[in-house]
């Protein structure tokens, strides 16, 4: 069985593991449970979160500890401000090179990258609204940004998830030997499917997008294709492992996708889904009334249902995943602190890019989502200042949890 997920960590990864060596989760079972009950998913995740005890729990949802330092039973202790930071800047956003100005594609000659039907010039021209650019191809359909700001936002995100989770790429339980294809639905600038494909060279790995902002030079078992996952699917079958990262939220019809997921894999194949749940939670009860980052996300279920989607649908993975035919669900989140207010280092420099991503998505959300509920600029701008100086206070220990939702196809 691969090892979690887990591909070679960086220096810094492998560091801050040593450095939390005080606050290891334990290891879960492996049995495969019953598939859960359709409309149980608020009380399996409170069952999750309230007990710390390991194995199945009365949902049928298998509580297996999410390996890494902000695993969901961590207790974050707080004692971290902006003041802690090294006087090398380690926490400060702008030291940190992402490298977004990677070779974009500009022409049909790439050969790691395809068109499902045909391979036409229009498809990597880019639209540009409100000083943003988006996806020309089905244009409208993802309403964020695919420019350098955004690009470099999803990797730090890919750079957080990473320290967060001590290195794992997916929680589901698979078998290396039988991981032959692999595919990443909304791949995105594709740093997981390359990372997925260097840790299994024997596979063939598929990334699907509506953008073309995939790097040119890849491993030689990567395919990009440019598709939208909610029409039909023409890029392969059987697969053995379909990833999908931050995409549930954005989907207008998620089950459908995951019974075409369904469809498109080999017995016994398992999926993952990976969804920050745009919420504010606290363990200590130090979020105020009326924190402005909690009105902010209430305003974003607003601003997403106007495209038919559902910003805080992370939490309904489980029940999805049911609702497709998917079984042995398992469930995981870690938690990702609002701020560098955690004691812990390495804590808080999740915290860092958390905040960090969470600031560069105000501007992107302010372009399209928050005009179409009638909000002016200088309304927007007032918002946004005041959850970025919320996020700065140490003395709000708040936090959003990414879960992890992973299901097999039965045998």
């Amino acid at each position: 069985m691969a090892d979690a997920g887990s591909p070679r960590r960086t220096e810094r990864q492998a560091s801050g593991a040593k450095a939390s060596s005080a606050v290891q989760p334990q290891q879960g079972r492996t049995e495969s449970p019953e598939p859960p009950l359709p409309g149980e998913e608020e009380k399996r995740l409170q069952e999750d979160e309230s007990s710390p005890e390991l194995g199945v729990n009365g949902a049928g949802v298998a509580n297996v500890s999410a390996q890494g330092l902000l695993h969901g039973d961590t207790t974050i202790l707080p004692g971290g401000s902006d003041e802690e930071e090294d006087d090398d800047g380690e926490f400060s956003a702008s030291s940190v090179n992402f490298d977004t100005d990677r070779d974009s594609l500009t022409s049909e000659e790439h050969d790691g990258y395809a068109e499902s039907m045909s391979l036409l010039p229009r498809l990597y021209e880019h639209s540009y609204a409100h000083g943003r650019r988006y996806h020309r191809y089905r244009h409208g359909r993802y309403p964020i940004p695919n420019d350098e700001d955004e690009q470099s936002r999803e990797e730090m995100m890919h750079a957080m998830m990473l320290e967060a989770t001590d290195g794992r790429l997916f929680y589901a339980p698979l078998d290396e030997r039988n991981v032959k294809k692999v595919l990443d639905l909304g791949t995105g600038t594709g740093m997981w499917a390359i990372e997925i494909a260097e840790m299994f060279p024997h596979a063939t790995v598929t990334g699907t997008d509506l953008s073309p902002i995939q790097p040119c030079w890849v491993p030689p078992n990567v395919k990009f294709y440019v598709d939208d996952v909610e029409a039909e699917w023409m890029n392969g079958d059987d697969f053995d492992f379909v990833h999908l990262r931050n995409m549930i939220p954005v989907l207008k019809a998620p089950v459908d996708v995951l019974r075409q997921a369904y469809q498109h894999m080999s017995p016994g194949g398992w999926i993952e889904l990976q969804d920050v749940d745009g919420q504010v939670h606290t363990d200590d009860d130090t979020v105020p009334e009326d924190w402005p980052l909690s009105r902010f996300t209430q305003h974003m279920v607003e601003a997403f249902a106007q495209f038919g989607t559902n910003a805080h649908a992370a939490v309904l993975g489980g029940d999805q995943l049911h609702e497709a035919g998917f079984v042995n669900i398992r469930h995981n989140y870690i938690k990702l602190p609002y701020g560098t207010w955690p004691k812990d280092r390495v804590m808080r420099l999740v915290g860092m890019y958390f905040r960090t991503a969470c600031e560069q998505f105000f501007p992107a959300v302010g372009a399209i989502h928050f005009p179409l509920l009638g909000w002016g600029k200088a309304e927007m701008e007032v918002l946004f200042a005041e959850c970025r100086q919320a996020m700065r206070d140490p003395n709000v220990h708040a936090y959003g949890k990414m879960h992890f939702w992973s299901g097999q196809k039965p045998t």
